[in-house]
């Protein structure tokens, strides 16, 4: 399956941890767009993405059950970061 980054919007709100670095829009195979993933820095440094979810029920809009396009998404996204906005 191919992943693309569509867009990345920075996002810093706080210097607590875990803290929002931005949102990101991905396209899979052309065929599924995903607006609204967001990235993190947790407490020890890492990176982990979350998916978009209904606020007024706190329930995911998009499940990925395939740990393999969950990693290239993270991985799409965390790249992403690392090489143009991290400072």
């Amino acid at each position: 399956m191919n992943v693309e980054l569509i867009s990345f919007y920075p996002f810093e709100v706080s210097n607590r941890r875990p803290r929002l670095l931005g949102y990101a829009d991905v396209n899979l195979d052309g065929k599924i767009i995903i607006r609204g993933i967001r990235l993190f820095e947790s407490k020890h440094g890492g990176y982990f993405i979350s998916m978009p979810e209904f606020y007024q029920t706190e329930r995911d809009v998009v499940e990925v059950k395939d740990r393999e396009i969950l990693e290239k998404i993270r991985r799409l996204i965390v790249d992403y970061y690392k090489e143009n906005l991290r400072e």
